[in-house]
């Protein structure tokens, strides 16, 4: 299994972004990992467009005023959050989406984490922000739904069989075992004919045959699991084949069925022209999954080149490192 070394989390000083700093805690001291906390002035805030009644335009406050502030809210911000005092804080200048990604492009942690929403768009279930991080971040990112920063206790990992799900089988097997949750291994499947009745021929010589189909599909799904047979044993994990035409909207279902707090499944990386209207499986989970999603790209993924926009301030970097003990060096990666 891949270990997790450098964890890096957005933060910007909501609620739900503190829940994901303790979750980059949780999991940095399961794998005596590394977390670097990122915080990105918006400057869409300071530019807006001036009233046109008015001479004069909007003055961007300078860049020390920017950083102390930025600062001193970072002291409040996470003085109550175990191992903060081993956390690097770092600050930027630009567009907040702009700024995860080409961190992640230069830095290439091993896990981003990053809050489902912020204050702003905290009436969305997830905002623009954390919604691009998942389709275009080349790390493993944990988007972390307000309210959920102590331990999972029921974890779905959905396969369809793809390297992908693999990699996915591999983390939610760690996760459960880490946080002793429940773990169930999911796969939403189409039935051959895509809804329409089955042929007579199929009728008269298996009537049963939506059962068979269930039980092979369930068979091939305990196979594709069978490198972990040892863990997932051990685990009692809980294996299910659901039957739907839209298998985002049957791992939804399952999970408000189930109350699981955590999704682990892997995206494809590639988005096609249908994705664009209608939405992938993946994409349509972390839009509308009610619990945390841990969404793994395919083995291989290379993130794109950020766009380098012309910036009329320089980007500021603050660093904070201070060195606490080591974290208790647990099993795990």
């Amino acid at each position: 299994m891949d270990s997790i070394k450098n964890i890096l989390v957005a933060v910007d000083f909501s609620p739900c972004s503190r829940d994901a700093l303790r979750q980059a805690a949780r999991i940095a001291a399961w794998n005596g990992a590394s977390v670097t906390a990122l915080y990105v002035v918006d400057m869409a805030a300071f530019c807006a467009i001036p009233d046109p009644l008015l001479t004069a335009g909007v003055t961007v406050p300078p860049m020390e005023i920017l950083t102390a502030v930025a600062r001193e809210r970072w002291s409040k911000f996470a003085c109550d959050c175990p191992g903060r005092a081993s956390v690097r804080f770092e600050v930027e200048v630009g567009s907040p989406r702009d700024r995860i990604l080409e961190k992640t492009y230069h830095s290439k942690p091993d896990l981003l984490l990053i809050g489902a929403h912020s204050e702003a768009d905290k009436g969305r279930v997830i905002g623009a922000t954390a919604s691009a991080c998942v389709q275009r971040a080349a790390a493993k990112v944990i988007v972390v739904r307000e309210g959920q920063a102590g331990k999972f206790k029921s974890v779905v990992v959905c396969v369809d069989f793809s390297d992908a799900s693999r990699v996915a089988l591999e983390q939610a097997v760690r996760i459960a075992a880490q946080d002793d949750a429940v773990l169930h291994v999911l796969h939403a499947y189409s039935d051959p004919w895509h809804g329409l009745d089955k042929p007579q021929e199929v009728q008269d010589v298996m009537p049963d045959f939506p059962e068979r189909f269930e039980r092979a599909v369930e068979d091939r799904l305990r196979a594709f699991c069978e490198p972990l047979a040892h863990e997932i044993l051990a685990l009692k994990a809980k294996f299910h084949a659901r039957l739907s035409p839209n298998h985002g909207e049957a791992i939804i279902a399952f999970v408000k069925t189930v109350g699981c707090d955590l999704v682990v499944l892997g995206t494809r990386g590639k988005w096609s022209l249908r994705d664009f209207f209608w939405g992938s499986t993946a994409e349509r989970v972390v839009r509308d999954c009610p619990c945390s999603v841990f969404a793994i790209k395919p083995p291989g993924y290379q993130q794109m080149e950020p766009y380098q926009p012309l910036r009329d301030t320089q980007t500021v970097h603050v660093k904070e490192t201070h060195r606490a003990a080591a974290p208790p060096q647990t099993r795990g990666a």
